[in-house]
């Protein structure tokens, strides 16, 4: 537990983060009193036509900012570390980094670094708790503000904000949810925490869940499976990776909505209206987009591209 007391204003705060989810929390940051010294992210990778080299979304938000940016693909290099003692944080942020800090850099800055998990731990410790609580069917989730330590979010607990799950949206509008309460609730946390009116909680054991990083042999849809199951999924996993089902000409086609129908079939038999058969009820597939076109209504691609009720699909 970090010896939190002696809160000196402005911080000098390093921020480490990747993806989207981070952006919003860097902003905040970038217009408060405090100063990001730097901000640390994974290194560019290859992607999209022409396998051009991208940098992540905190990267470009921070050299926008002027904000010195540094990629280390890991924390083995002497330099590395030595870069990071050299910039003097009071305290790091952490927002889905993507690698894991070794106890030399934990241990590094006179506040810890803290981390914002997109669940209420203990449940849905890991890479995917966004997908992983609506997969599930979980009524809430919430923002987590945890004290790092060398296990996978074990870290003491300072400050929850719980979140209902409307199972009208998808995982991309819960993400930016969790996102925008991530960054509200971030500079009074961290101001909290170091002049020490807020105290870290260690988390119980009981209750902890792990959220495994999501596989893409898990979006494929099995029509085996209960109606509910298969509906959460597609909330769960939309826009990416978006489940899809092979169409009898075994083209993939994405389901972006459905609609889980009382009818009773066999798995995978299709019926009126593109609704198909599950291991416990129906799904009625309402927005799709096959392979290399566009999205629309279930109905409009069945005028160009009919499937033969009772077909089965794989």
């Amino acid at each position: 537990m970090i010896n939190v007391s002696g809160y000196n204003s402005p911080l000098r705060i390093v921020f480490m983060g990747t993806p989207d989810f981070s952006v919003n929390p860097l902003k905040i940051l970038i217009k408060s009193e405090h100063s990001v010294e730097a901000v640390y992210t994974q290194p560019p990778r290859r992607s999209g036509r022409g396998m051009k080299s991208n940098n992540s979304p905190v990267h470009d938000l921070a050299l926008s900012n002027n904000i010195p940016v540094l990629t280390p693909p890991n924390f083995t290099q002497h330099e590395d570390v030595i870069s990071l003692k050299e910039i003097s944080p009071d305290i790091i942020i952490v927002s889905a980094y993507g690698i894991i800090l070794p106890k030399k850099i934990l241990s590094l800055p006179r506040f810890g670094c803290l981390n914002i998990h997109a669940s209420l731990l203990p449940r849905w410790r890991g890479a995917a708790p966004i997908q992983r609580c609506m997969m599930e069917g979980d009524k809430e989730t919430g923002i987590s503000f945890m004290v790092m330590d060398e296990g996978l979010d074990t870290g003491g607990v300072i400050a929850k904000f719980k979140i209902p799950i409307n199972y009208k949206y998808n995982g991309g509008l819960l993400h930016n949810e969790l996102s925008d309460k991530a960054s509200s609730e971030l500079i009074h946390t961290i101001e909290g925490y170091v002049s020490g009116s807020i105290s870290e909680v260690p988390q119980e054991t009981i209750g902890a869940t792990y959220a495994s990083k999501i596989l893409k042999s898990e979006s494929r849809i099995d029509w085996n499976n209960r109606a509910e199951d298969i509906f959460l999924l597609i909330r769960a996993l939309n826009p990416s990776p978006s489940p899809w089902f092979l169409s009898p000409g075994g083209k993939r086609i994405k389901v972006l909505e459905a609609a889980i129908d009382p009818l009773e079939s066999k798995s995978g038999e299709v019926m009126d209206s593109l609704t198909v058969g599950c291991g416990e009820k129906s799904l009625r597939v309402l927005k799709v987009q096959p392979e290399g076109g566009k999205k629309m209504d279930a109905k409009d691609y069945l005028r160009g591209n009919p499937i033969e009720i009772g077909s089965i699909l794989n």
